[in-house]
């Protein structure tokens, strides 16, 4: 295989299930610009409940939503943001979700179980959903409390949910200190829950941990944030310690991805630099790598590891300020690696402002737009460069999108309005062929 193909392909994927579904394509050229003209959704059926838009054969069940009384008696919160599945122990599915609360400093909401909270005074966290084969929901409880703005974060080869705080400027005020990520047992009750304070306190949006070196990955919500990674000292074990470092482009003159993009399909030399201090006191981690020269990326977000790469989208990112989507691909030795941009979003395209990310069983990037338009979408991104829309629904965002371990269902949330959880069956196979 040329160098040239090894960095422009999305990794394919053998999908298990019914759907004998293939990409051919893989190793072709993933062309940057997105469909100009205005948003063609008219591949989707509108939703008589106005719920969900989704391609004919499609459906959609609500798991969860807003207020719902949970099995251990408590409301479901709202603000459903990032989201993994696990396989359970006897078959059933697990879900854990976040919960955005906003941040109402000084009177922020207390937690619902304080005895169990990080901060008592705070009521973000996540909840936990079981299902069984039939998408019933069979219990439901809360699995994280009393931490703050619980926004995105990723699941861990070893089983767990990492849930990250974005905890912008307030969370600087709170009593307690937040901007922490915390580790979550899907399969475990609610349990008090200690910060993983070397993986830093900042802006933290989203993580994915390399399932080859360990290494956890992370992106930071802010007009001027850094990509980090977090190099532990014991694999699987991030309580454990480790070293937090900030990506650094060979060439500073790249230093700032939106200002200066790098070229489509270009692949830039980076290392890393670390971060001496990474729990200060104040919001300084971005500063510290900066002072070392680290590159700015526009509000990084959504986060996925892949065999092909670490693939993140920065929303407000690019030339148009609608989005960019990322690939780092490391080095063997661990010490660098190249870092590519691999599409950019225009305005009055499929794509506008991606943010939460996840693969498909068929090797597609699948993207949760936030962008306030008047329709959301869940958009699909091909190794050709080609979008295609999922879903559409016009209360919020789309977060927390995630499949189950069969590839048949896919999980997730509409942000606000009220705040709710669905699962997404159909043809698959279809949808993807109309590309």
């Amino acid at each position: 295989m040329t160098e040239l193909l090894r960095r422009r392909r999305f990794i394919s994927r053998t999908v298990k299930g019914s759907a004998a579904l293939t990409l051919g394509g893989t190793l072709l050229y993933l062309s940057g610009i997105g469909r100009p003209g205005p948003r063609p959704l008219e591949n989707l059926e509108i939703d008589a409940d106005g719920i969900c838009d989704l391609p004919p054969g499609f459906r959609y069940t609500i798991l969860s939503a807003q207020g719902e009384t949970m099995s251990d008696g408590h409301s479901v919160p709202d603000f459903h943001d990032g989201m993994a599945c696990f396989a359970g122990p006897a078959g059933e599915l697990i879900l854990v979700r976040n919960h955005e609360v906003p941040i109402y400093f000084p009177s922020d909401p207390a937690s619902p179980a304080p005895d169990y909270a990080y901060d008592p005074a705070a009521s973000g966290g996540t909840t936990t959903i079981w299902l069984n084969e039939q998408m019933e929901v069979t219990k439901h409880h809360l699995s994280l409390t009393g931490t703050i703005r619980n926004c995105s974060g990723g699941s861990t080869p070893w089983g767990t949910w990492i849930s990250c705080e974005e905890a912008a400027s307030q969370g600087w005020q709170m009593g307690e200190r937040h901007g922490y990520c915390f580790e979550v047992d899907p399969r475990q009750p609610l349990r008090l829950a200690e910060p993983l304070r070397a993986m830093g306190r900042f802006n933290h949006e989203a993580i994915a941990v390399d399932p080859h070196s360990g290494v956890v990955y992370q992106t930071e919500d802010d007009t001027r944030g850094c990509f980090y990674r977090f190099v532990p000292d014991e694999p699987g074990h991030l309580e454990r310690g480790g070293l937090l470092q900030a990506l650094k482009l060979a060439d500073d003159d790249a230093r700032h991805t939106s200002e200066n993009p790098p070229a489509l399909g270009e692949a830039l030399r980076c290392t890393w630099v670390s971060v001496d201090e990474p729990d200060p006191e104040e919001n300084t981690v971005r500063a510290q790598a900066q002072a070392k020269g680290a590159a700015i990326f526009v509000r990084g977000e959504g986060i996925i590891a892949d065999d092909d790469g670490i693939y993140f989208a920065c929303t407000s990112g690019g030339a148009s300020g609608v989005g960019q989507i990322f690939c780092f691909r490391p080095d063997p030795d661990g010490e660098g690696g190249e870092l590519e941009l691999v599409y950019e979003a225009q305005r009055g395209g499929l794509l506008e402002k991606p943010d939460n990310i996840t693969r498909s069983p068929w090797g597609d990037l699948i993207l949760c737009e936030d962008n306030g338009l008047r329709r959301q979408c869940l958009v699909g991104l091909t190794p050709r460069g080609q979008l295609y829309t999922i879903a559409a629904q016009g209360r919020s965002e789309w977060s927390g999108a995630c499949f189950s371990p069969d590839g048949e269902t896919l999980f997730a949330n509409i942000h606000r309005g009220p705040g709710m959880t669905v699962a997404i069956q159909g043809p698959w196979e279809s949808l993807r062929r109309t590309t």
